[in-house]
């Protein structure tokens, strides 16, 4: 049996699951960006999503990490015009966010 025969055979006919993310495939001008990144993160990004399919990824993991940061903006803009959020009202949207 030879090496390339024991490798998986990928179904083009499915999208991988990096091909759905959306963030990649947005209308508009790309700019190409370096990053470092350890070797052993970069490995399993690649076991995960597949071969070409790097950018798609890290085009999706940037659009959700900025989508955290801002709705944490949004948290602390509103703690500073009424206070803390308090217990209650963080399990009401808990229950909202399970029932969803």
């Amino acid at each position: 049996m030879d090496a390339a025969a024991s490798e998986p055979v990928r179904d083009d006919s499915e999208p991988s699951r990096a091909a759905l993310y959306i963030a990649h495939d947005a209308p508009g001008p790309k700019v190409k960006k370096a990053i470092t990144m350890p070797q052993q993160l970069a490995a399993e990004i690649d076991a995960h999503v597949g071969r070409g399919e790097f950018s798609a990824f890290m085009s999706s993991a940037a659009q959700h990490w900025l989508a955290l940061i801002k709705t944490g903006e949004i948290i602390d803009e509103y703690e500073r015009q009424h206070g803390p959020i308090s217990e209650e009202r963080l399990e009401q949207a808990r229950r909202r966010w399970r029932d969803a």
